[in-house]
C-alpha cells in the first residue's frame, strides 16, 4: 500500500493528527510478544549452539544474550546497563542472508530470478535445511521453527469457519492463490535441477518454509529489502520500539534502542510498523493488541464511466496516488486524502477541481460532502454486515474459558477490526449532522439524518436478525 508521504490524518474530535512514517510494502503491550511458533529445550541449545558458531565465525560481541522467558519462547536479554540510543545489536551484512545471496546461490538462483524476494528466502531455507549438517549455515537454520501459527498454515475449514467477517479472510485466500502459482512455476523450473531435493518439494512444504521466512524475515528501510538476520530475528516484539534498520555507513545491521535498559532486562524491537492486525497475524501468527496505530484498509476508487476521470487520475498522479487506492482506519482517525480522494471522485463540474487539497480537510460543496461521507459510510456497513456477529458476541466469545489460541485470536481480530468501523462510522455520523437541506432527485430538501437513523436501524436489525430468529423459534418451541 503506498500513501502520500507524510499523510496527514483527520482526528475523530477534530484533532489534526500527523504521521510521518510511509507504510511499508509487504508480500505493524506492556506485554511482550514473541515470533509465534513452538519453543522447546532443544531450540534454546540450538540457539547457544548458534551463538557459539557465530563466535567462531568472527561475529562481534553484542550486548545481548539468547534466553528463554516462562514458556513463552526464546528472547534476548541485556548483558549490561544499556541507554537510549545505544546499539544493542550490530551486525555485520556478511552475517545476514538476502536476496543477493539467493541469487549468487549456486543452485536456487535462477529458480528464484525475478520472483519476490521472500520466495528466494523461503526456497533457500528448503535447501539449506535439507543439507543439514552439510550446509554451511547449519547452525543457523537449526534454530528456525519446524512451523508458524501464521493464518496461512490453518486448515481451510478453520479459515472458513474463524476468519468469515474478517479482513484477513480475502487476504488469506489471494496469497494462497498466489504461492500454489508460484509453486507451480518453481515445480516446472526445478524439474531438471538434480542438485534440489524435488521429492521433498511439496506445496505443503513450501508453503510452510515460506511462512517461516515470512514470520523470521526482518525488512530493512534504508537497504529496502528483507533480511535473515542470525541473533536479530531471536529479539521479541513490543509495540512502539525501535526497528531493526541498516547502517548504510557501517554496512552492518543495527539496533539502536529507545529506552534504557538494565542488565538482565530482556531487549525487544517492534517487528513492522503500518500493518493491520490481519497482515500482523498472517506475517507473525500473533495479534499486537496494544498496536494504537492498528487499522483496516478500505479501497476507493473513481466511478465507472466518468467522462472526467482522465483528468481526475492526473490529478492523483500528482500527488502519488493510484485508482484504486487504499487507505488505512484507524481506532481514532483516518486520512484526509481519503476524503478528498472520495470527493474528488464524486466531482461531475471540472470547475471544482479547483477545491481539491489533498493538503486540508476542505468541503468541496455541501451536496459533495453528503455524498462523499454516505458513501464511505456505506462501506464500512458493508463491511460490518459481512459477519452476523456483533461486537457484544465477540466480547462475550472471547469470555469463554475453553477457547483455543486459534479461536481466540480469530475473535480477537474480529473485535478489532469491528471497533474500528463502528467508530469510523460514528465519526461520520458527526460530520453529517450538521449539514442540512440536501437537495434529493425530486427537488425537495432532505434532513440527512433521517437516512442516518435509517441505516443504523437496519444495520442494528440485521446483524441481530439471528439472534432474533432462534429467540422466536425457542418462544415457539415453549409455547408448545
Amino acid at each position: 500500500m503506498e500513501l502520500l508521504a507524510p499523510p496527514s490524518l483527520v482526528g475523530f474530535r477534530g484533532v489534526a493528527w500527523k504521521c510521518g512514517a510511509k507504510p511499508r510494502r509487504l508480500l505493524p503491550r506492556t506485554v511482550w510478544l514473541c515470533r509465534a511458533s513452538i519453543v522447546d529445550e532443544e531450540r534454546l541449545d540450538a540457539a547457544r549452539d548458534m551463538t557459539k558458531w557465530l563466535q567462531e565465525q568472527g561475529f562481534p560481541q553484542q550486548p545481548l544474550l539468547v534466553s528463554s522467558f516462562e514458556d513463552k519462547g526464546l528472547g534476548c536479554c541485556a548483558t549490561r546497563d544499556l541507554q537510549a540510543g545505544d546499539a544493542a545489536l550490530s551486525i555485520p551484512e556478511n552475517f545476514t542472508v538476502t536476496a543477493v545471496d539467493v541469487a549468487n546461490h549456486p543452485v536456487i538462483s535462477s529458480a528464484a530470478e525475478g520472483r519476490d524476494e521472500l520466495v528466494g528466502l523461503a526456497l533457500w531455507l528448503m535447501y539449506e535445511q535439507e543439507r543439514s549438517q552439510d550446509s554451511p549455515w547449519y547452525p543457523y537454520v537449526k534454530v528456525f521453527p519446524a512451523s508458524t501459527l501464521s493464518l496461512l498454515l490453518w486448515e481451510q475449514e478453520e479459515q472458513e469457519e474463524l476468519l468469515r467477517g474478517s479482513s484477513a479472510l480475502a487476504k488469506v485466500k489471494d496469497q494462497l492463490t498466489s504461492l500454489r502459482q508460484t509453486f507451480d512455476a518453481l515445480k516446472d523450473t526445478l524439474k531438471d535441477n538434480k542438485d534440489f531435493p524435488m521429492e521433498k518439494f511439496t506445496f505443503s512444504a513450501f508453503k510452510t518454509a515460506f511462512s517461516v521466512v515470512l514470520s523470521r524475515a526482518v525488512y530493512l528501510p534504508s537497504a529496502e529489502l528483507f533480511a535473515l538476520v542470525p541473533f536479530g530475528d531471536l529479539i521479541n516484539h513490543e509495540s512502539s520500539r525501535s526497528l531493526l534498520d541498516y547502517d548504510i555507513e557501517e554496512q552492518k545491521v543495527k539496533l539502536a534502542v529507545d529506552k534504557r535498559y538494565k542488565k538482565g532486562d530482556q531487549v525487544f524491537a517492534s517487528y513492522a510498523q503500518n500493518l493491520t492486525s490481519a497482515d500482523f497475524l498472517i506475517r507473525y501468527g500473533f495479534l499486537d493488541e496494544s498496536d494504537e496505530n492498528d487499522c483496516i484498509e478500505i479501497e476507493v476508487g473513481l466511478v465507472s464511466g466518468d467522462s472526467l476521470a482522465p483528468l481526475k487520475r492526473e490529478i492523483l498522479q500528482e500527488v502519488g496516488l493510484t485508482v484504486p487506492q487504499k487507505f488505512p482506519l484507524y481506532l481514532n482517525r483516518f486520512p484526509t486524502q481519503l476524503l478528498t480522494y472520495t470527493r474528488l471522485a464524486r466531482i461531475q463540474d471540472s470547475g471544482l477541481f479547483a477545491k481539491i487539497t489533498f493538503e486540508k480537510d476542505l468541503i468541496v460543496s455541501q451536496t459533495n460532502e453528503y455524498e462523499t461521507l454516505m458513501l464511505l459510510m456505506a462501506d464500512c456497513r458493508t463491511k460490518l454486515l459481512s459477519s452476523s456477529d456483533t461486537m457484544e458476541d465477540e466480547m462475550q466469545t472471547l469470555r469463554r474459558k475453553n477457547l483455543s489460541y486459534k479461536q481466540r485470536v480469530a475473535a480477537q481480530l474480529r473485535l478489532k477490526e469491528k471497533r474500528i468501523l463502528t467508530d469510523t462510522m460514528s465519526a461520520l455520523r458527526n460530520r453529517l449532522a450538521p449539514i442540512r437541506g440536501i437537495p434529493t432527485k425530486s427537488g425537495n430538501l432532505k434532513d440527512p439524518n433521517s437516512d442516518i437513523r435509517e441505516m443504523f436501524d437496519m444495520v442494528e436489525q440485521v446483524a441481530s436478525a439471528p439472534r432474533k430468529f432462534l429467540a422466536s423459534i425457542l418462544e415457539h418451541k415453549d409455547s408448545n
